[in-house]
């Protein structure tokens, strides 16, 4: 019996920082907390739709920005010139959620931004 309780602890132990880095290695927006923020939204199909253009939106320009200032070798102050323009592509998405959502949902979407944002590391 003893042998087994160990046996169990090691297994949890072990499995613990597999389960952490497989949650890192999932991109920001599929991660399950961030997931269940967007469905606790409470869309209709077609706010669904167009939510998902304008969060797609966001992570491209997020990602051509980052590619643009690696391209250019432009590192220097690489994390101010990130937060700078992933806060414009922020904006903007701000402001298509609000024409989209209601008054009652864009509360909910604010909560799931700020998760989505906590999720980068820039």
């Amino acid at each position: 019996m003893k042998l087994a309780k160990t046996f169990a602890i090691l297994l949890i132990l072990t499995a613990v920082p597999a389960l952490a880095e497989a949650q890192q290695r999932t991109p920001p927006w599929m991660q399950p907390d961030v997931v269940k923020a967007a469905v606790d939204i409470g869309m209709t199909e077609e706010q669904l739709a167009q939510f998902r253009s304008h969060v797609a939106e966001f992570m491209d320009g997020r990602m051509k920005a980052f590619n643009n200032l690696m391209r250019r070798n432009n590192v220097t102050n690489m994390d101010r010139k990130m937060k700078s323009r992933t806060k414009r592509l922020k904006r903007r998405m701000d402001e298509q959620m609000g024409e989209l959502l209601t008054e009652e949902q864009y509360p909910k979407y604010e909560v799931y931004r700020d998760l989505l944002m906590s999720k980068f590391r820039i």
